[in-house]
């Protein structure tokens, strides 16, 4: 059978068979079961700790998924850095019912690890004892050459990559689910927005967060019980990874056996491998990352900007932690060219609001007399500051209430009602439906345009520590030319978009 012979050609055609033919149930469909026709054959690019984590909770307990081809440039190796020592690995192995499963001392996951995770999955669930159903690859550019069969990608390679990879699996026609956050300079923002309008497939970041505290405060905040937002502060205890170096690692390492450090790097200009760029770490550079903004605050901000809409940037200013190194016998200050602080402020200025975010353990100042006495602010939280009134939330604006306690007693039994339940939708139903349906998710690229640009000018604030006006039509910034070589990257031979 020729290899261009695809599924669609294979369900096509297997409609002519005679009706004598003896079809199994699985695949057939019915009660409990999904049709190889109505399921959606994803790929996954970037098989870490946070991939693995997602095929369990996600993607492969999912009757309407089928993950065909899994690429990773690391074949398999056990040097991965997480949050737990074994937490993991503890997961998979309950997962996988296979006590063995992954390393006794370090951290495992590659691309075979994911192969393995999903092949057993599914020889447990909708195979005969055994399946290897699924197609390694350690380039994403020959996945897509090969990508017939292929519905959907999901991306989650470091943030450097995203924008390559979503560039390139849209116009290869294949709707794209992302993780955060959309790409990590201006220029790659704009051009995923700007393809997933003219392509039209659907579109998802995996920041879009959708539950019933959102709409309650949504309705607080449009009802008007703090007057007009004025200003937004929100606050992480992140980076949870060590951040803020002065310089590139300076000492020479081999690169291990299994990785293609060529194709990690992809479209960002040579250099000598370093396990401290790999990884969790990537998040903490310049060149790989988007700092602790595009981690957690494209989860939280994503919020604020869908309650309130608040447009575009106008201009953004950061505050890094203060740098110092040791020059001969004096200590100089510096700013980090290469990598994020280690903590951070960055204020945006929009049109009709200000909006304040805080990483490394700094926090907002708030107003005497709003907490009770001993109360503190938690270590990660919002607080939505109105004309007359202030609301305080967790992070994500849960569990939130009106400063001070007192009116938040006064008016008990007068606060409006939250939307209706059906507004409630599983982040993954959001997007599976709206590719079976071929619209946009409301997770789509195209929401979160603003919030995306807006984490890549901050990275810019803080490069150059400068006061930095934005004119979102022209794409620029008004007031300083050094600035807006920065909205892109020079790009690896090859690897332009």
């Amino acid at each position: 059978m020729s290899s261009t012979f695809n599924r669609r050609q294979f369900m096509a055609t297997a409609a002519g068979v005679s009706a004598a033919t003896i079809i199994p149930r699985r695949v057939l469909g019915g009660p409990g079961f999904v049709a190889p026709s109505d399921r959606l054959n994803a790929a996954l690019v970037g098989s870490g700790t946070q991939a693995l984590r997602q095929l369990m909770s996600d993607w492969l307990p999912r009757e309407d998924l089928q993950l065909v081809a899994v690429c990773d440039p690391n074949q398999d190796s056990d040097d991965y850095r997480d949050w737990s020592a074994h937490g993991l690995r503890n997961a998979i192995r309950r997962f996988m019912d296979s006590p063995n499963w992954g390393s006794e001392t370090g951290i495992r996951a590659g691309r075979d690890a994911g192969i393995e995770l999903i092949n057993t999955h599914y020889a447990k669930t909708r195979g005969d004892g055994s399946y290897t159903g699924c197609t390694p690859y350690v380039d994403y550019r020959d996945m897509l050459a090969d990508s017939d069969d292929i519905d959907v990608v999901i991306d989650m390679t470091p943030d450097h990559l995203h924008g390559t990879v979503n560039i390139h699996a849209m116009q290869a026609g294949k709707h794209v689910v992302a993780h955060k956050t959309l790409a990590n300079t201006c220029y790659e923002v704009h051009k995923c927005v700007e393809i997933a309008k003219e392509t039209g497939v659907t579109t998802h970041l995996m920041a879009w967060n959708n539950d019933p505290d959102f709409y309650q405060l949504k309705e607080w905040l449009h009802a008007g019980i703090i007057g007009k937002v004025k200003e937004v502060h929100n606050w992480s205890n992140r980076p949870v990874w060590p951040q803020g170096w002065m310089e590139n690692p300076s000492e020479s390492m081999a690169i291990p056996k299994g990785f293609e450090w060529d194709l990690w790097l992809g479209c960002v200009p040579d250099r000598p491998y370093h396990l401290d760029y790999t990884h969790a770490l990537f998040r903490g550079w310049y060149d790989f990352g988007a700092g602790c903004l595009g981690d957690m605050g494209n989860y939280s901000l994503w919020r604020t900007y869908r309650m309130l809409n608040p447009g575009p940037v106008v201009s953004v200013s950061a505050t890094p932690a203060t740098g110092c190194v040791i020059v001969g016998n004096q200590c100089q200050w510096r700013r980090s060219n290469v990598a994020f602080p280690a903590a951070s402020t960055v204020h945006f200025e929009h049109e009709n609001m200000d909006i304040y975010w805080y990483d490394g353990g700094m926090r907002p100042r708030l107003a005497k007399n709003l907490l009770n006495s001993g109360e503190t602010l938690p270590r990660e939280g919002v607080l939505y500051v109105g004309e007359y009134g202030t609301i305080l939330g967790r992070f994500l604006g849960q569990n939130f209430k009106l400063l001070p306690e007192s009116r938040m007693k006064a008016l008990a039994g007068s606060m409006p009602a939250a939307r209706p339940a059906e507004e409630v939708v599983d982040p993954v139903d959001e997007y599976v439906g709206a590719m079976k349906e071929g619209k946009q998710s409301r997770g789509s690229f195209i929401n979160i345009k603003d919030l995306a640009e807006a984490t890549c000018l901050a990275a810019v604030a803080l490069r150059t520590g400068k006061y930095l006006t934005w004119d979102a039509q022209a794409r620029a910034f008004t007031n300083d030319d050094e600035a807006n070589a920065y909205l892109t990257r020079e790009y690896r031979a090859g690897w332009e978009l």
